[in-house]
């Protein structure tokens, strides 16, 4: 993809900006994240190849309780960051992440995305609460480090190459923001 045909950011931070994630993201890179078994390692097992025409449907098939986003550095989609299960009378909502892109882990973007997007959740949205669960330690480190509270670890409960590994939880409160 690029740059001319991206839509404008909608929140956008020292290196990294997010753009509402739609159709015009689609390319033959992020297939092959969604088919990448590295990428994938921390998700879900797959029970299926992901085809062009099934990550169109997911693009196009927003559920109106989730904000979704591109992350792009200098133009290049390198992943995504989203808010789930936003949940209004409660003021509530899950954070996800996924970055595509091999060569810019460990880098800080992921960081700053969700550093971006509380910002969003908290002050555009009205979110009292956002929370993340993780078997990744990298994501987990990354949580440690912005000052989510741990709020607690779903043990043994995901498998990673034929071993059970631990979900840890974090949360963040709008009340109680982290150290910046």
């Amino acid at each position: 993809m690029t740059t001319d045909h991206m839509p404008p950011p909608t929140l956008q931070g020292p290196r990294v900006a997010l753009h509402v994630l739609t159709r015009a993201f689609a390319s033959n890179q992020y297939l092959a994240w969604l088919n990448d078994p590295e990428v994938l390692r921390y998700r879900a097992p797959k029970s299926r190849t992901m085809t062009w025409e099934d990550m169109v449907a997911w693009l196009d098939d927003v559920p109106a309780d989730s904000r979704r986003f591109a992350m792009t550095v200098a133009g290049r989609h390198i992943g995504n960051i989203s808010l789930d299960g936003i949940q209004k009378d409660h003021a509530t909502a899950d954070l996800g992440i996924m970055l595509g892109a091999r060569d810019v882990w460990g880098k800080g973007y992921g960081k700053e995305a969700i550093e971006l997007l509380v910002q969003y959740g908290f002050k555009e949205l009205g979110l009292h609460r956002i929370s993340a669960s993780s078997p990744n330690p990298a994501f987990n480190a990354i949580m440690r480090s912005l000052g989510w509270d741990h709020e607690g670890t779903a043990r043994e409960a995901f498998m990673c190459e034929g071993a059970r590994i631990n979900i840890e939880r974090w949360a963040i409160l709008a009340s109680h923001p982290a150290p910046v």
